[in-house]
Order: C-alpha cells, then structure tokens, then sequence
C-alpha cells in the first residue's frame, strides 16, 4: 500500500476509483495542506499529484518519492530539476485537458467577437433600445483569420474549431507541424502572424523563452480590430503592454483565463469593458476533472508497479 498526496483539495473521485488500496492525503475541497501538516506527510509519501507548486524543499523533504505527476498539461510549478537530481521521475497528463481548454478559448474567441459581455449587461438595463437591427455589431469567424501560437494539442484543437467556422489559420511553433501542414494551416514568424490574424490564441508553455513573449512590440503588430485570447499562462504576455493596448484602443480586446500572478487579478484589467476574464477553468468542467484523477492515477499505478509514466517528462 502506498502513500500518495495529492496537494490540493480537488475532486477525488476519480482517485478513488483507481487508487483502490492506497492511502491517498488530499485536503478539504478548495484548500491546501499547512506546512506542519506536510511535514507529517512528506517523509513518506511514494507519488505526488501536483496540482500547485512543487518546489525543491519539497521534493528534499520527500525521500521515498518516486513520482510527480502535474494535474495537467503545464508542469512550470514543479522544480522538475530538483526531482531529477533526487531521482524522481516527473510525468504530466496532456490529453486529459485538451478539449475543455479548447473549448474556454473559442468561448472568449466567440464572447469577443459577438459582443456577448457588453450585451448582457446592456439588457438588463431598463429602458434599452436594443433590439434594433444595425447597431452594436459584432464580427463572425467565417472568413477571419486565426492565429495559434504554440501548435500543440490545444492548439491543434483550436484551430480545428476555427477550421470548421470557416477561418483560415496561421500557426507559429518552434518546428514545422506536417499534419498541419497538411490541413492547410500555415506556418509563420510570430510577427507575421501578430499583424495578420484577426484572433490570436496562445497555446505556448510557461518557460524562460516565452515569459513576455507577447509584448509591446508584438501587440503593436496587431490590427485594431484584432483580439488577443490566453489560455495558457499569464507570463506568457507582458500584462501592463497589454493593458495599455486595451486601454487605447490599438487592438480591439482581449480574452484571458490565466494571469501572471494568480489568483491576483490586475484591477486595471478589471476596469476595463473590452476584456473578458475568467479565473482559470480551462480544465474546470466535471468530466474534465475525473478524467484528470484517474489518469494521474493510472501513471501512478504504473510507477508503483515498476513501469515508467507516460508523457515521462525528465526521463
């Protein structure tokens, strides 16, 4: 029977289903484990779910560790150094998030062009002269531009919706995608796509490299018209460049599920009417969830057998 912590309070379920047998540590819903009630865990825990920050003290403070597996596609909140010196292994699960992140963009893609948050608050107001042919318009995807940065598998999923509303696609990835290619999706430099697109979607990872990627300089590239969509990580764009954007005008709105430095949300960002935030809920629908357990679950299962994880990230 082994120890396994799971260190946020997310839905279980899918834990307990497949980790029968196995005594799993996982906080109240909502909430984390304080430091006192991590070192009781720590010292013999085999696997870790890492849902929040795994840093170095605690891979340090975990000697029977064998795995640490990310709830999740992104794995920049684990020290994945730090595991490969103490000879942890580190997997994350990508496919179990991918629809459902899918999804969150193409909402905000879809919020933004149709003017759904300036519409549902203006119909609550009394006395509205809004069903009026003509006015407050909005813009359809049909015939517009998509471009991806970061053709990955959400990416990849993006622009598979966009496909199918009529949108042409431009994508830029730090090496050629052939199956895309192959669809008719076109590989750019990043500032071609930035003043082509119509929308932009970021699908890249949280690294050294990409940390401001989408600055001053490459929200000038945008046409005013153009909207910017994140659903990846807040660092990726260079958020006081982009409420200056916002503010004039120089690019027509912005859709964000992820911020720099979460939970905190900037309140310039929050004063502005042509952004649409949502805290993080990519992966947030109850499938999504369960399928997210039981596959960490699974990678889990293999370790302790004396497999190797899928999607072995420092292997």
């Amino acid at each position: 029977m082994a120890n396994i912590l799971i260190n946020y309070g997310v839905p279980r379920q899918g834990f307990d289903d497949v980790l029968t047998g196995h005594t799993l540590h996982i906080p109240a819903p909502g909430c984390m484990f304080n430091e006192d009630e991590l070192a009781g865990i720590l010292p013999t825990a085999d696997a870790v779910v890492a849902c929040t920050a795994f840093p170095a003290s605690m891979v340090e403070a975990a000697p029977n560790l064998k795995l640490i597996c990310a709830y999740g596609a992104g794995y920049d909140s684990i020290d994945v150094a730090a595991a490969t010196r103490a000879g942890v292994m580190v997997c994350n699960i990508p496919d179990t998030v991918t629809d459902a992140t899918a999804e969150v963009a193409i909402a905000h893609m879809l919020g933004l062009a149709r003017r759904m948050p300036f519409f549902d608050k203006a119909v609550r107001q009394p006395e509205q002269r809004l069903f009026r042919m003509g006015e407050n318009m909005g813009t359809t995807l049909k015939g517009a531009t998509l471009g991806i940065v970061g053709m990955g598998r959400i990416g990849g999923k993006v622009a598979d919706f966009g496909r199918l509303m009529g949108m042409k696609v431009l994508y830029h990835s730090r090496s050629p995608k052939p199956d895309r290619d192959a669809l008719g999706d076109v590989r750019v430099a990043l500032p071609e796509l930035m003043s082509q697109a119509d929308f932009v979607s970021l699908h890249c990872p949280s690294t050294p490299e990409t940390r401001g990627l989408i600055g001053r300089e490459m929200l000038s590239l945008m046409k005013p018209t153009a909207y910017l969509i994140n659903t990846a990580r807040g660092p990726v764009i260079d958020q006081p460049a982009l409420v200056d954007a916002l503010r004039s005008h120089s690019i027509a709105g912005a859709g964000l599920d992820v911020f720099p430095d979460e939970p905190h949300v900037s309140p310039d960002l929050c004063a502005l009417d042509n952004v649409i935030l949502t805290p993080h809920i990519g992966s947030n629908t109850a499938g999504t969830r369960y399928q997210m357990a039981a596959e960490a679950s699974r990678q889990i299962l293999r370790v302790l057998a004396g497999e190797k994880p899928e999607n072995w990230i420092n292997g």
